[in-house]
């Protein structure tokens, strides 16, 4: 019996091997990203050599997102119960703007209510026009309502605008 269960277990795991070495399923190519260099420090390294080459860092193309929040003015996006701290966190926003008059435009960070007597604006951000591809804005401050634990809205104002991305951070 026990040379049967030891043919058993070696027969089951070439098997599992065969299995897990064949190749996975043809995938269409992503879409192509025209890369962009990213900022390398100027100035020699030890001995004088020259800086690291800048590395391309793929550009993010419109609908290459899993999620996309389309903001026109009044429109809002909550987040219960976020622990401000003591004012130390950073929201950061990745958005993008195809209206080219969109200067006036901006996401307002309120809390308490997204608008109404009980709604505080904490910060703005200014959103610039991205034409196709996203731009990345931070929002940090030490507002002297921004600490604790609140309800926080995002608030469109202006022209219309996407989200793709939403990161809370601590800024120290």
């Amino acid at each position: 019996m026990r040379p049967i269960l030891c043919l058993f277990f070696i027969i089951a795991q070439l098997i599992v091997r065969g299995q897990s070495q064949s190749s996975p399923p043809a995938a269409s190519p992503p879409p192509a990203a025209t890369p962009v260099a990213t900022a390398s420090p100027t100035g020699g390294g030890p001995g004088n050599t020259p800086p690291p080459p800048a590395t391309p860092a793929p550009v993010v193309r419109k609908g290459n997102f899993e999620t996309e929040f389309k903001m026109k003015s009044g429109s809002y996006l909550g987040f219960g119960q976020v622990n401000l701290g003591l004012g130390e966190v950073a929201v950061r926003v990745t958005v993008f703007c195809e209206n080219k008059q969109s200067k006036g435009s901006r996401l307002e960070f309120r809390i308490n209510s997204p608008k109404g007597k009980k709604s505080r604006r904490i910060g703005t951000l200014k959103i610039p026009y991205t034409g196709d591809t996203t731009y990345a804005l931070k929002m940090t401050g030490n507002s002297k309502y921004s600490f604790g634990v609140h309800d926080l809205y995002l608030v469109a104002r202006g022209s219309q605008f996407s989200i793709t991305a939403i990161s809370f951070e601590t800024d120290y």
